[in-house]
């Protein structure tokens, strides 16, 4: 009797884009240190089923929802906040199982917690007791301090760095290269513009850029990339 079963598990990543096709790279790396044996699909709803992406078919939402097991993982590839809430209820309401995607070269310490959903791109480090809720994209070479909370739905760009105690609200975006001092928080739905410097607590559901960083105008759009 073979008692080291070898099967596979299905892993679909949900929107076919630029940072679908990175988060699919993570995969594959993932798959080849850890001897993991996982077929990979893309969801989308706006492209073909059918076709081709990457190399990898697309399914739509319904077929996904027909073939998929439940030892299968949906992991959200879209780095806009409020799209990856709104792709994070669809695939709930229908009870998926969430993954998460960790590059090999990320250092996260074990004290560290990484919730379902979440995406911790190449040579991210997560310190000591730092929190990352649901669905959080940490992008590469971004630091997650000590005792860093990331709430649920919110892009970390790359380069980014967040000091010791840093809160991050629900659904925020944190743009490139943006440093944050330690113990400062960040509102739910704020966008922090690329390259600010933030000293001070910024409210929720604004767009704050600059060095100081200010508030500039309330995120009505809930859109970083324009309206789609």
């Amino acid at each position: 009797m073979n008692l080291f079963r070898f099967y596979y598990m299905n892993k679909y990543i949900y929107c076919a884009g630029g940072f679908g096709r990175e988060v699919y790279d993570i995969v594959i790396r993932e798959n080849s240190v850890k001897c993991r044996s996982q077929h990979v699909f893309f969801i989308d709803d706006f492209l073909l089923a059918g076709s081709e992406f990457y190399g990898t078919k697309i399914l739509s939402f319904s077929e996904m929802l027909f073939n998929i097991n439940s030892d299968d993982e949906v992991i959200i590839a879209n780095g806009e906040p409020e799209n990856r809430r709104i792709l994070w209820e669809k695939n709930k309401a229908c009870n998926v199982k969430f993954g998460k995607v960790i590059d090999p070269s990320a250092i996260v310490v074990d004290s560290a917690i990484i919730n379902p959903g979440c995406i911790i791109t190449a040579h991210v480090i997560v310190a000591s007791n730092a929190r990352i809720s649901e669905n959080v994209v940490v992008n590469v070479s971004s630091i997650i301090g000590h005792d860093v909370q990331v709430d649920a739905h919110s892009v970390i760009s790359s380069m980014v760095n967040l000091g010791g105690g840093v809160h991050i609200g629900a659904g925020c975006y944190i743009g490139m290269g943006v440093q944050i001092k330690e113990g400062v928080s960040v509102g739910d739905g704020t966008i922090i513009g690329m390259g600010s410097i933030v000293f001070n607590d910024i409210p929720p559901g604004l767009i704050a850029l600059g060095n100081p960083a200010r508030p500039m105008r309330p995120n009505i759009d809930k859109r970083v990339f324009g309206k789609h």
